[in-house]
Parts: C-alpha cells; sequence; structure tokens
C-alpha cells in the first residue's frame, strides 16, 4: 500500500473527512437547453457522458464534450449552454468537503486552485462519476450507502487529481517551451546585438534565472553557449569572405570588444581567429589550383 492509499484509509477509519453530497445524478437536457449563471457553496463536477455543450465560468466559455470533465468550485459563477443541435447527458456531483490539510497537500483536486478545471479525456473519472451516482440514487441501507459513496469519491478524487496534475505539468512544459522558442527566435535575429541572460530577462519579463535553468533544459546548452556559438559561426564566415580587421569582424558578429572575441573563438575553434583565417585561405588556393598534364 502506498503513502496515499494509507493516507486515506487512515481518514477514512477516523472520519476526519467530512462529506456532504447535495445531489448527484445522470441528467440529459434537450437541445439548446440553457442554465442561467449561478454560483453555490458546494463544488461541482460535471463529466459529459455523449452530445456537446458549453460552460461558462467567470465570463471564460468553454466548449465540451464526450469524455471532458468541467471542476467549479465553490462562489464561482457559471453558466450551462446545450448544444443546439443535439442533446446533452452528464453525470454531476455537487457536495461540500471538509478535509484535512495533510490530504489537501497530497490530493491537488482538494485545493480548489485555480477556481476551475476543464478537464480532457476523463473517461476513467466519467465511469467512475456515474458508478457514484448510481450508489447515490439506489435505494440501500444507509450505511452500506454511505460506506459506498465515501470511498467511490475519494477514488474520483485521485483520478481527479491526477488530471489535474498532468495538465498543469503540461501547461508549464507548453507555456516554458514556448517562451524558450519565442527567446530562441530573438536570440537568432538578434545575436549580433549586445544581447545576454539578463538583457533577454528584461525583454521578455522573466528572471535570468528562469532563463539559465529553462533555456539549458529545453537545448541542451546554457544560453550565453548558444549565443556565442552563432557569433563564433559569424566571425568564421567574415574571417572566409572578408578582409576585415579582427576588431571589425568582432564588433560585427556581437562582440563588445576584440579581446573578448578572440578569447571566446580560441575556446571553440581550439586557434586564433588570424589563424582560422590563414588556415582556410590555405585550403581555397589548393581547392582552386588546377593540375595540368
Amino acid at each position: 500500500m502506498d503513502n496515499l492509499e494509507q493516507s486515506i484509509m487512515e481518514i477514512l477509519a477516523k472520519g476526519s473527512c467530512q462529506i456532504q453530497i447535495r445531489n448527484s445524478g445522470i441528467f440529459r437536457f434537450p437541445s439548446a437547453y440553457r442554465f442561467k449563471d449561478h454560483n453555490h457553496k458546494e463544488i461541482e463536477i460535471n463529466c459529459i457522458k455523449s452530445g456537446h455543450c458549453i460552460m461558462g465560468v467567470e465570463g471564460q466559455y468553454f466548449p465540451l464534450k464526450e469524455g471532458d470533465c468541467m471542476v467549479v468550485y465553490p462562489g464561482v459563477p457559471h453558466c450551462f449552454i446545450v448544444d443546439t443541435r443535439e442533446k446533452c447527458s452528464i453525470a454531476q456531483l455537487e457536495f461540500c468537503v471538509q478535509a484535512p490539510k495533510t490530504l489537501e497537500g497530497i490530493l491537488s483536486f482538494l485545493c480548489q486552485e485555480p477556481r476551475y478545471h476543464k478537464l480532457s479525456n476523463c473517461e476513467m473519472a466519467c465511469c467512475l462519476l456515474e458508478s457514484l451516482c448510481k450508489i447515490y440514487r439506489a435505494k440501500k441501507e444507509e450505511e452500506q450507502k454511505n460506506i459506498q459513496l465515501k470511498l467511490s469519491i475519494f477514488q474520483l478524487f485521485i483520478e481527479l487529481s491526477d488530471k489535474i496534475t498532468e495538465k498543469i505539468q503540461q501547461q508549464e512544459s507548453h507555456s516554458k517551451a514556448g517562451k524558450m522558442a519565442d527567446i530562441i527566435r530573438y536570440i537568432n535575429e538578434n545575436y549580433e546585438m549586445d544581447i545576454n541572460k539578463e538583457k533577454l530577462a528584461e525583454q521578455f519579463g522573466i528572471s535570468s534565472r528562469y532563463i539559465r535553468k529553462c533555456f539549458a533544459e529545453e537545448t541542451g546548452i546554457s544560453c550565453q553557449h548558444y549565443i556565442n556559438t552563432l557569433r563564433v559561426e559569424k566571425a568564421k564566415e567574415l574571417l572566409w569572405f572578408t578582409s576585415n580587421t579582427v576588431t571589425e569582424i568582432a564588433l560585427k558578429a556581437g562582440f563588445n570588444s576584440a579581446q573578448y572575441f578572440c578569447r571566446v573563438f580560441q575556446q571553440y575553434m581550439e586557434m586564433s581567429p588570424l589563424e582560422y583565417r590563414n588556415l582556410w585561405q590555405g585550403s581555397k588556393a589548393e581547392e582552386l589550383c588546377t593540375i595540368e598534364a
């Protein structure tokens, strides 16, 4: 038994988590049905069993299809609109919960932050909620029903917590990847200018520490290494095809001094700029030479 299961079993045994269900069921709505803006003190979970609908939450609208799930926390205004072309069936649960803080730390669903979640590919959660609805509506001995409901609700909590954590991780990953793509694009277009990770941080409104960490995670190299690589490649091109001085080439490639340029070039190429120019010119002379019979 893992730590999560053990914690839940202890909580169930002690009765330290209080759950009050206001309503639970599987509801079928006609096409073009609309439930106006409202809010309540309960958490509301809606899983789409069939059809399409739109949920409005705090002025934002979310199209939902089969397998999608919408979690709305207490006090958040929301509305419900069914597609005009087809009916919609949903499994719904409205409930209040008072859980120990330790449980909130291991089940992200109970943190109630942010104020709502739109989750996709929630087939397992939908099955669990549908089963819970049937238990709630069944005519059973009350104590037996309560035990079954609590077990089912905790299964649902675990599944939704996994989905919420997965969603947050994907959002962070996409956000990070998108931000890094923008930064890389900016470097590609401006490496000849006076840029470094501090100036990039200012340009993109993030910390230089974030750039250092995320750039390495996304590319496998440091931000400065990438900038210097582009600059050295530009310098090599200028050394090949121009007669510019080392100082002129340093400035055109984005280095702020000839001394720094020479030091970096030596590190990357294991030779000085002039040695590289002379080496290349010798190769060029050999390539242009023709052998006469």
